[in-house]
């Protein structure tokens, strides 16, 4: 027998959980900790390390170790890590197989604590992420052996845990500040119906940018003290940063942290250290303007969902940096009413996530999700307007905050006479000059007949999927020829049967070896017109 789990994928931490009768509960590793760090390394024999393992290391290795690799999901970077010491051989890893070994490392937990088989999941994603963020998202899961039922939104999941449903119907904003992302969802329950409103957010604001700034208020410092800068080698830096974090999770729960690290840098003979006292008001501080940036998310949030703050019946925290007092406070004194608790922050995603696990196989759960597209998807088109043609207008074919899945089309004319192609070029965001928002993809239609200007028309037909993948289809209306593209962007492509499987056995050979494989052998209204392409 086989089982399916919701997971939640996140920047700093990941967790796995399972639906049994009826109820969500996170499964725990060997060592009965709840949460596995989203942390991957080699150690210095070149096995494989995931989770904390991994994060011990990071500051004595941090060339052979990796962390937030959400932040860069949907990209073409590589991390180089050094695999094998012995002969300093390296390799470079894209983030979505970064990912597939956290998510592989999860799902043997999940057998593990299950005794059975687990191979169909429901995987978190920010509001925010983009088209290219969560299709990097699917093949991770692939990667790593899944089958990837559905992707949600990591708010909505959020909002399925917590036990809220009364039959009458309740405004809810969730407040979700992870470790590298920051969502905000305004959602309206309904009994079991969660139906998502509004969505905003920012995909490169979280618990890392904290950190971020008071590494460098403690290299401040230490500057200050010793009259020299901390030395720049990653070694050095790895261990500012995790001193950094050990201060900012100390002030959640007291007013003072002393910092002491030894022998951070030297002066010709002598070793310099850094001994210091930080404030919960310095910390603060730091973090404060950061912090207003998602106050002005949450009034954008209740601006598209037609509501004001004192229509709010319920305030719920997700995520590990909502344990910060700063945030708490922050957001009661805005939204005037304090957040609920009931459901721990960093817990409750992966709990929502298994909740919407368990509906999709048919387990007797009471919840139904209904969620929303975060961005605008539109393509560039030429509009007439009283001032002339004006190219490289953002037309909208499927408006943000629409309820997915959901389809929509668009017709367009050519803008030439004779115009025997177009390119079509997609793109998601909210900004009317198509070239100011994210690009998606392009393709290009060509032997078009020959006409005067506007007499060929092309329908624009947009497929936005419960996962968050958009398929473009286009017609030409005379001759009929269609064109397909499954958006996938930054090179993040749907892998073949065969490349799929040889990125599974990678991982197995990855995962089965022992302390002396050499890993670094492992393989890896207005009238529209579209115009010339380039």
């Amino acid at each position: 027998m086989s089982r399916t789990v919701g997971i939640d994928l996140g920047t700093t931490n990941s967790e796995v959980a399972v639906v049994e009768n009826g109820q969500a509960r996170v499964l725990p590793g060997e060592d009965g900790d709840l949460i596995l760090p989203s942390c991957v390394g080699f150690s210095d024999t070149g096995k494989l390390l995931v989770g904390r393992e991994a994060l011990r290391q990071y500051a004595a290795a941090p060339d052979r170790t990796v962390r937030s690799i959400k932040r860069w999901m949907g990209t073409d970077h590589k991390t180089t890590l050094r695999v094998d010491t012995a002969s300093d051989e390296s390799r470079d890893y894209l983030p979505h197989e970064i990912s597939a070994m956290i998510l592989r490392a999860l799902k043997q937990r999940a057998e593990t604590a299950l005794g059975e088989t687990v191979t169909q999941a429901v995987i978190t994603v920010p509001a925010y992420f983009t088209d290219a963020q969560r299709q990097a998202t699917k093949t991770a899961g692939e990667i790593a052996g899944l089958e990837v039922l559905q992707i949600i939104n990591e708010p909505t999941a959020a909002a399925l845990a917590y036990d809220v449903r009364s039959e009458e119907t309740e405004q809810v904003l969730v407040y979700d500040l992870g470790g590298g992302t920051f969502d905000v969802s305004v959602v309206e329950i309904t009994g079991e119906v969660t139906e998502v409103l509004s969505s905003h957010g920012n995909n490169q604001l979280g618990g890392d940018d904290f950190d971020r700034r008071l590494q460098l208020h403690l290299a401040e410092r230490f500057r200050q003290t010793h009259g020299v800068d901390v030395p720049d080698d990653l070694a050095t830096q790895a261990r500012l940063l995790r001193a950094a974090e050990q201060v900012k999770v100390t002030l959640s729960a007291h007013a003072f942290a002393p910092v002491r690290e030894a022998f951070l840098g030297s002066k010709g003979k002598t070793a310099l250290h850094l001994e210091a006292e930080i404030s919960r008001s310095d910390f603060e501080d730091l973090i404060r303007p950061l912090l207003e940036e998602t106050l002005e998310a949450i009034d954008r949030a209740l601006t598209d969902a037609d509501l004001d703050a004192e229509d709010l019946d319920r305030i719920i925290l997700v995520g590990g940096s909502t344990r910060i007092p700063l945030v708490q406070q922050m957001v009661e004194e805005h939204l005037g009413q304090p957040p609920v608790d009931g459901v721990q922050p960093d817990l409750c995603v992966a709990l929502g996530a298994a909740l919407q696990a368990g509906v999709l196989v048919g387990e007797d759960v009471e919840a139904i999700l209904v969620d929303v597209i975060p961005h605008s998807l539109g393509i560039s088109a030429a509009v007439d307007t009283p001032m002339g043609i004006m190219p490289g207008f953002f037309s909208v074919i499927i408006p943000r905050n629409s309820v997915v899945p959901i389809s929509r089309s668009e017709v367009y004319s050519t803008l030439s006479p004779n115009q025997s192609a177009v390119e079509i070029e997609i793109f998601q965001g909210e900004n009317q000059i198509a070239e100011e928002n994210v690009p998606l993809g392009s393709y290009k239609i060509e032997k078009l007949p020959p006409g005067p200007a506007g007499s060929i028309q092309i329908e624009v037909h947009f497929d936005f999927d419960l996962n968050g993948i958009l398929t473009v289809t286009t017609t030409e209306k005379g001759k009929g020829q269609q064109g397909t593209l499954v958006v996938n962007n930054a090179g993040i492509q749907r892998l073949s049967s065969h490349e799929l499987k040889q990125a599974r056995a990678d991982l197995d050979a990855l995962f089965e070896a022992d302390e002396t494989i050499d890993v670094s052998s492992v393989s890896t209204t207005l009238k529209r017109f579209l115009s010339t392409p380039n």
